[in-house]
């Protein structure tokens, strides 16, 4: 027999569903709802570990796994009146004794947020700037806030290309001098302000001030990531989100959901800015990173970004397979390598259209993000 002491709700529906209880030697336990009468309702306990409750709350742990997978071979049912949870008795129970019709059913995760941080907007209205606040919760911030130097450093480096490949993608469809005007760094790029205890959370602004009625340029990369994270638990419509998206995006995306998977962090965003009033959030934790990322490595054209370009050839090796091209529709210079035989080219006089594929590459050491094309496909105008 146990003495439990009602500590945390986890989800409440018309009465208190799933619970955190405590005894009297600071075990946790888990308690979910089983059976419910007019006077009492009675639930089912399982002790856990702080990791597993971790776990569990973030999304990584199936509810039904913490009963049919005890840490401790040991299960407890108590029974309280109506709303009553101030003195509840455990009594142990068999996991065999525990009738089918009580365990959780299969694949219900808890999706527990934070709830929305008013000092987000505050501190996008004091800053002038879009502020984005990025909660890391890690396996090595179980116990107090801390986070591996190359787990920030990563978490940091795939925020900063998602948002860059997002706004790249925003600002495609706008007319050539805006696009131009748009496409500075300074737009995309973030600056991290602080770091907040709790969840290892990254305080981040905009690098560019809002407009002076409170607009801010990064938002147009924020609300596609919003949109695309709000399909976390659906892989197949992420594909379709994805891929129209382009190959950078999915890149960086996927890139994101592979270190959340991996490292099992869970991933939470918040941000506003000083024109809205209210922060928009979203989060990923490592049980959903993991279908979606798979579902999108299966796409394999989806990280393919293409490019189509018209104008003069001034340079062709053909050994080294080669080349350079002066662009009509923005006067820069092409160059890359070929994947087809560039046998007969003619530099300077004749019109081509190549259809490239255009790559990121990173540099060893710097990790400095840069483009290669590649020549699929020529046709001579």
């Amino acid at each position: 027999m146990r003495q439990l002491s009602y500590r945390d709700p986890l989800v409440f529906y018309d009465a208190l569903q799933v619970f955190v209880a405590e005894d009297q030697f600071a075990t946790r336990y888990i308690c979910t709802l089983v059976e419910q009468s007019t006077s009492h309702d009675k639930y089912l306990c399982a002790p856990i570990s702080p990791a597993r409750l971790h776990s569990l709350i973030h999304g990584n742990l199936d509810l039904r796994e913490a009963y049919v997978s005890p840490e401790i071979d040991e299960l407890f049912s108590i029974q309280s009146e109506r709303g009553a949870l101030d003195s509840l008795v455990g009594i142990p129970i068999s996991a065999k004794e525990v009738p089918a019709e009580w365990l959780p059913q299969a694949g219900f995760y808890l999706r527990m947020q934070s709830p929305h941080d008013v000092r987000i907007v505050e501190e996008a209205v004091d800053r002038s700037r879009a502020v984005i606040h990025c909660k890391l919760n890690p396996p090595e911030a179980l116990t107090e806030s801390k986070i591996y130097a190359e787990h920030l450093g990563q978490a940091t480096k795939l925020i900063q290309r998602l948002v860059k490949h997002a706004f790249r993608r925003a600002i495609r469809s706008l007319d050539r001098d805006l696009r131009e005007r748009l496409s500075t760094s300074e737009n995309y790029e973030l600056e991290v302000l602080a770091l907040s205890p709790g969840s290892f959370t990254l305080h981040m602004q905009s690098a560019a001030p809002a407009d002076l009625v409170g607009y801010s340029e990064i938002i147009r990369a924020l609300e596609i990531i919003d949109r695309i994270a709000s399909f976390a638990d659906a892989p197949d419509a992420t594909v379709e989100q994805v891929s129209q998206l382009g190959g950078h995006f999915a890149a960086a995306y996927k890139d994101l959901l592979k270190f959340i998977s991996e490292t099992q962090t869970h991933f939470e965003y918040e941000w506003a800015s000083p024109d809205r009033r209210s922060g928009a959030r979203h989060a990923i934790s490592s049980s959903q990173a993991t279908p979606l990322h798979d579902a999108l490595t299966q796409r394999i054209d989806i990280g393919i970004e293409t490019i189509q370009l018209i104008g003069k050839l001034t340079k062709v090796d053909e050994k080294l397979k080669t080349w350079r091209l002066v662009c009509e529709s923005d006067g820069k210079e092409y160059n890359g390598s070929s994947e087809v035989d560039l046998a007969g080219l003619v530099i300077e006089t004749e019109r081509y259209e190549l259809s490239c594929e255009e790559r990121l590459e990173e540099e060893r050491g710097t990790g400095k993000e840069f483009t290669k094309f590649h020549l699929m496909l020529f046709r001579k105008l």
